[in-house]
């Protein structure tokens, strides 16, 4: 989503503009279930919205509520090219159990940096605590033996991945590094984030406008603003209870062509309340009445963009990972091609970001299971033929040989590399090994040893 802050707007335009645009953002990086309990928390504070489980048949004309709003425009995008099927099967349910270091890591791995950066990375990824935060920088560098721009550049990195927020020192960089990664930059935004949050706590508002020398509306939009930040980026990697995952496409097979579904079963309809709509109408209504709920239907017709903006641009990427990975829905995993997703987003002609938060948390349902986005993007090595082939199809390729290999005469690492290099596939003895040693099996001379005892 792109949003130009021109110079005719504003400042109090381009705050309000940034709050729904950190909320559309904040939406696409959703799990299904996050969506879900997003929509129930807004109802239940804004008195215009009105949810409906389930498949319901009603559909709302946003273009007649907004007609009453001159100024607003709005598309209906209720009609989909994508239906769900009535009968889907969601047993195919999996947890996700994945802990936050391996979640920043796998992103690293996407970023085109040279080894020394990738492991200072790493390194600086495993000193965060629970909560992403970077409290002690000097012992990191100290430990890693490396100059200050190098880390700087590295921990630039780190702050640049998703949950946004990651690598800070404390709260207060924490946020600031969201607005950063929004590209939204403001000092004094800044200043009250680093030195004023507990007067916004305290609600000590005359206190920031006198300290600041600005007035009580844009004050309020910069606490709005800071306010739809994430205070707890990290905190849902803390969560101890399975949560359990509903896909978000399905991949079918129907007339030997494979075909994408939006899973739509569980959508939650959001309706504008009857009693509100004809206040609006209503011309003897009292004006203030009418600017309240004028203002939450602001709320709620952003809260129905960012869905829709959600909910494209997960079956945009979806199929794209369809059109690329056409073995795999044919033959299975070991056919996976290497995706990046800087290269999508290119492809896409959208932010990389995007393409980011949009395989968080979704899931895709295929012929061999259930497999979130993001597993179809991986380092991958080149073929003879120039055609990427993904790690993980080699580690499968590893885990089956030695599976089947002949137990007296284990196969060493060159040996696989040699089968591998037959095949097409350039790969070196020593990334055999790291291949192996990850899916933590032993090297050939300790595997002999224990069949001979």
């Amino acid at each position: 989503m792109k949003i130009d802050y021109g110079l005719e707007m504003s400042q109090s335009q381009k705050i309000i503009v940034s709050t729904n645009l950190v909320q559309s953002l904040k939406i696409l990086s959703m799990t299904t279930l996050e969506l879900e309990n997003e929509i129930k928390k807004q109802a239940e504070e804004n008195p215009i919205i009105e949810v409906e489980m389930q498949n319901s048949e009603r559909k709302v004309d946003w273009e007649r509520y907004i007609n009453h709003l001159k100024h607003h425009t709005y598309n209906d995008k209720n009609e989909s090219r994508y239906n769900a099927d009535s009968e889907m099967d969601f047993e195919n349910i999996i947890s996700n159990n994945q802990n936050l270091y391996d979640y920043l890591k796998e992103q690293i791995n996407c970023y085109k940096i040279d080894k020394t950066e990738e492991k200072v990375c790493e390194y600086i990824i495993d000193s965060l605590d629970e909560n992403g935060y970077l409290k002690d920088e000097d012992l990191v560098i100290k430990d890693l033996n490396i100059d200050s721009s190098t880390y700087n550049r590295c921990k630039k990195y780190i702050q640049s991945l998703e949950p946004s927020g990651v690598g800070g020192s404390n709260l207060e960089e924490s946020l600031i590094i969201q607005l950063r990664n929004l590209d939204i930059k403001d000092g004094l935004l800044e200043d009250i984030i680093k030195n004023d949050l507990n007067c916004i706590g305290n609600k000590k508002i005359s206190l920031i406008c006198k300290k600041y020398n600005i007035n009580k509306s844009q004050c309020m939009n910069y606490i709005k603003l800071i306010k739809s930040l994430d205070p707890k980026p990290c905190e849902k990697f803390k969560l101890k209870d399975i949560i359990y995952i509903k896909p978000d496409v399905t991949v079918k097979k129907i007339d030997g062509e494979f075909v994408l579904e939006g899973n739509n079963t569980n959508d939650i309809n959001i309706h504008i309340n009857s009693f509100y709509k004809e206040i609006l109408n209503d011309e003897s209504s009292d004006i203030v009445a009418k600017k309240f709920i004028k203002d939450r239907l602001d709320s709620a017709l952003n809260l129905i963009k960012s869905i829709e903006h959600r909910k494209s641009t997960t079956i945009m990427i979806a199929n794209s990972i369809l059109n690329k990975q056409k073995d795999f829905f044919e033959k299975g995993i070991h056919y996976i091609k290497p995706m990046k997703m800087q290269e999508l987003a290119q492809e896409l002609n959208i932010h990389q970001s995007t393409i980011s938060r949009g395989v968080n948390g979704k899931y895709m349902l295929t012929p061999f299971g259930l497999f979130e986005f993001k597993y179809f993007f991986s380092k991958g090595l080149e073929t003879q033929e120039t055609e990427g082939v993904s790690s993980i199809s080699i580690k499968k390729f590893i885990k089956d040989t030695i599976k089947n290999e002949d137990k007296s005469k284990p196969l060493s690492d060159e040996k696989i590399k040699v089968m591998l290099n037959n095949q097409g596939i350039n790969i070196a003895r020593r990334t055999v090994s790291k291949y192996r040693e990850e899916l933590e099996i032993l090297p050939s001379s300790k595997r002999k040893t224990l069949i001979s005892e």
